[in-house]
């Protein structure tokens, strides 16, 4: 196979949108039909339907939440499951020389990748534990609370903050531990790919060192990885408003072995890194 493929490869909220788009600007074939904008994600989430269904049928079809929130990597595929993998990266690569795809729950499927594109590039992108989901929290937060002031118009005024306030209290207290649980089974399966690929293959970017080096990785995928692209800066699409507030998690798990294994494994993502703050 001589086709150039780049996979865009983090966990939810972790700033994978921000970094597709960019390669999508820069001219790479990210899929023909997008996903689009919501909640959190104004400009779009620049998934491709075909990887964004394919994951999320196959994810069902193993009694799963399609939207990826699990403890566990997948352990094995159906051949039936591989086979429908393998025809979609046939069909992108006869389309397209150079292309590429961005879908979180990628991170659920990297030991198949690895087997049916042993010559694909990948871009890491990864936030820390507190951010994502402080970020998970929010979005949540946010889709209810906008519901309600639409249907009943609640939350206005000085006396229903504090009604807010509860409420995003509630929500740490009840998802934290289990979106916690998710950023290490997401992170560990990000660490444990990397260790089969040869350092020439991947490229690990912190979400806060992304904007300040984006010409430096620009010139990777250029002279280094010979993806024929034109050069956007970054800058230009990058919104700092959308930065969601950051919450102290920690305060809300109770098994603290948890936030151990957490921070061993944001560690090691650092030290693992091309680029961080």
């Amino acid at each position: 196979m001589d086709n150039n493929v780049l996979v865009v490869v983090g966990m939810h909220r972790s700033g994978t949108s921000l970094l597709t788009q960019w390669l999508y600007k820069c001219g790479l074939n990210v899929g023909n039909d997008l996903v689009g904008p919501s909640t959190g994600n104004e400009d779009g989430h620049f998934e491709d339907t075909d990887f964004f269904e394919l994951h999320r049928q196959t994810l069902r079809e193993q009694e799963l939440p399609d939207n990826g929130f699990i403890h566990h990597s997948l352990d094995k595929l159906t051949n039936r499951q591989k086979y429908k993998l393998e025809l979609l990266i046939d069909k992108k690569n006869s389309l397209q020389h150079q292309w590429g795809w961005k879908d979180p729950r990628t991170c659920l499927f990297l030991p198949f990748y690895r087997q049916l594109i042993p010559h694909a590039k990948y871009i890491v992108i990864w936030r820390s534990y507190n951010v994502v989901v402080s970020s998970l929290i929010n979005r949540i937060y946010n889709l209810d609370v906008h519901e309600v002031e639409t249907k009943k118009g609640l939350f206005k005024s000085l006396r229903n903050n504090t009604r807010r306030n509860r409420f995003k209290e509630s929500l740490c207290k009840e998802h934290c531990e289990d979106f916690l649980k998710i950023w290490i089974t997401y992170n560990e399966a990000i660490l444990n790919h990397l260790k089969q690929l040869s350092s020439y293959s991947a490229l690990i970017v912190e979400h806060s060192a992304l904007l300040a080096n984006n010409q430096v990785i620009f010139k990777h995928l250029s002279s280094q990885w010979n993806f024929d692209l034109d050069y956007y800066n970054l800058q230009d699409i990058y919104k700092e408003k959308l930065v969601s507030k950051v919450i102290d998690i920690d305060k809300y798990i109770s098994d603290k072995s948890l936030l151990t294994h957490a921070k061993q494994v944001e560690e090691a993502l650092f030290k693992a890194s091309n680029f961080h703050h």
